[in-house]
């Protein structure tokens, strides 16, 4: 993909931030909760769409919240969620017309009235996957930090002339990229979030570390930290929390867990780089001043690729 100056691109207002990778158990859902969230806390306008039809973790947490916020001690933040269902017709064609119409129908009723979607997606190719990166603004793909993880990217091979190829799911991201520009002339910030992050640097982690920043150059994305693997994000999802919220209001101190779990997210929101609001400026212009920064770091990055 090649990042070139071109003309303004026909922005919705929304900011589609999508979640997706199609390696299972690199914690998809956790971000997108999470992220969720944290917009919602910063004041923005917000609305989820669940595209994991099977599993379904996104919309059985914000139905846990929802609940929870009827007798909760504090106010609760929600976004407008969908959980759109799968067509299961006989008929291929009809059943992705049917599924097609249903999601257009979830971000025509958001793109204007919300500031930003965010969207969870399945461990699988399938068409509703990828129409959600055809869309995406913002993709992020959260990752292990394994060779097995990176695997799906670009191939992890002994023999060097196999090393390297393209992937299954960097070969789907470049072609929402294509069509992507060709759609609306607008582009797709692709992060590579290493996810479930050890507390101890390993070589291996070191390793992953070094692979990544190559291979961002290649195949033109950004590296960001996530979130550790921390058992309070399990222990929140009953209740429909997160350590973002008031839990000091309940327990009356935060644990080093928690405290630690807050600034990783906090952290992360502030390195994807989303649209913010700017004085002066409504949401739309915001989201054009995110536009030309983000161009201009994929216009260095292909610079350093040509070198």
């Amino acid at each position: 993909m090649i990042f070139e100056a071109c003309d303004a691109p026909e922005l919705r207002t929304a900011h589609v931030i999508v979640v997706a990778n199609e390696k299972g158990g690199s914690g998809k859902s956790t971000l997108s909760i999470h992220l969720a969230v944290a917009l919602l806390k910063a004041g923005y306008r917000v609305a989820t769409i669940d595209l994991d039809i099977r599993q379904r973790s996104l919309t059985r947490f914000f139905e846990n919240r929802a609940s929870f916020a009827n007798t909760a001690p504090w106010r609760v933040e929600l976004p407008r969620h969908f959980a759109p269902d799968r067509a299961e017709g006989a008929n291929v064609h009809e059943n992705e017309s049917a599924e097609f119409a249903i999601f257009a129908e979830a971000i025509g009723e958001v793109e204007h009235e919300y500031e930003f979607v965010v969207i969870d997606t399945p461990a699988s190719d399938s068409y509703l996957m990828r129409l959600a990166h055809s869309l995406a603004d913002t993709l992020i793909s959260p990752m292990n930090d394994s060779f097995i993880d990176m695997d799906v990217l670009s191939r992890v091979h002994h023999d060097r002339a196999r090393r390297g190829m393209v992937s299954q799911y960097a070969e789907i991201v470049i072609e929402a990229r294509r069509k992507r520009r060709l759609v609306d002339n607008g582009l797709i910030d692709w992060v590579l979030v290493r996810n479930r992050i050890a507390s101890l640097q390993s070589n291996n982690a070191r390793q992953v570390d070094q692979a990544l920043r190559k291979l961002a150059v290649e195949l033109q994305f950004r590296v960001a930290e996530g979130l550790h693997d921390r058992v309070i994000f399990r222990e929140l999802f009953p209740l429909g929390l997160t350590a973002l919220d008031a839990l000091e209001d309940a327990n009356h101190t935060l644990t080093p867990s928690q405290l630690s779990a807050r600034r990783e997210i906090e952290t992360l929101l502030g390195d994807l780089m989303l649209p913010e609001r700017v004085e002066g400026a409504n949401y739309l212009q915001s989201r054009h001043i995110w536009f030309e920064a983000i161009s201009g770091y994929y216009r260095e990055l292909t610079a350093k690729k040509a070198e």
